[in-house]
């Protein structure tokens, strides 16, 4: 699986690229990214391949993809949409007190969707242009809430279509490989920060670990590991951002072996070390 580090959501939890245009005739793309991602399409027509499902896309298509969920775009003609990508545990706790959407939204987030493309959402383009003219006027400490605010209409507007995104999953199979992959997440969210033990795991959830690492692989499109050093790495530039501290100390913090190798592992996915990392914030 490619990982996409175009946009470093680890900097910024909530990243819009409004009205980007791609005028080639034929455009594709096959990746993943560890971030949640919406894609409205303003022009070009094609599909999208997601967990081996194909949708047809079409101006005005919305479409949606979970964290480290390989996906591939075919589009012809001139391809121009606005993409919102973000970091979904920042908005999960952004919604605490929205029972009701929360609730909605980690059904978008972590359950198997059967649909991932939804057409004729042309309403949500005064949605993303008001976004963007309130980013370009306000200072970077106050966007955090209106992409907060955005992502809630978003979800809210998509609840009438409920049954075609998720119906249950009626397959016990499915439904025990995704329940099984939130098990392991939210795991992971407690024990990242230490050194990973898959026995550990297993012994915890119950589960073997050849299931663990199969299921998950299933569910996510990635390794536990890949998944974990992500999830690091996020913490770690978080760290970069609002302390102090320093490589050597983060690196311990967050759960790597030793500075050098945490180093190592930041710059090929980041493209640069963490001390360039913090001189360029």
């Amino acid at each position: 699986m490619k990982l996409s580090t175009n946009v470093d959501v680890r900097k910024e939890p909530f990243h819009l690229n409004h009205c980007k245009s791609s005028p080639k005739h034929t455009w594709e793309i096959h990746h993943a990214h560890p971030s949640m991602e919406f894609l409205y399409v303003y022009e070009g027509e094609g599909r999208i391949e997601v967990n081996k499902q194909v949708f047809l896309v079409e101006p005005g298509t919305l479409l949606l993809f979970q964290p480290f969920q390989l996906h591939r775009i075919y589009m012809k003609g001139p391809f121009v949409r606005t993409v919102l990508m973000f970091d979904p545990y920042k908005l999960d706790a952004a919604l605490q007190t929205f029972s009701g959407i929360r609730s909605w939204f980690n059904i978008l987030w972590k359950q198997p969707l059967q649909c991932q493309a939804l057409a004729k959402q042309q309403h949500l383009e005064a949605l993303f242009e008001r976004l963007h003219q309130k980013l370009t006027r306000i200072p970077v400490h106050k966007q955090h809430e209106e992409f907060v605010l955005c992502l809630l209409a978003i979800i809210q507007g998509l609840e009438p279509y409920e049954k075609a995104f998720y119906s249950g999953f009626e397959d016990k199979l499915k439904t025990r490989y995704s329940h099984t992959a939130v098990q392991m997440i939210d795991w992971i969210e407690l024990h990242f920060k230490e050194k990973f033990d898959l026995n550990q795991m297993s012994e915890d959830l119950h589960l073997s670990t050849y299931y663990l690492s199969h299921t998950f692989r299933q569910s996510m499109g990635s390794s536990i590991t890949e998944f974990i050093v992500a999830r690091r790495l996020k913490e770690a530039c978080y760290l970069l951002e609002t302390t102090n501290k320093t490589a050597s100390f983060i690196a311990q913090e967050v759960g790597f072996l030793n500075a050098s190798y945490f180093c190592r592992v930041f710059k090929t996915v980041l493209g640069m070390t963490p001390k360039t990392y913090r001189l360029q914030l």
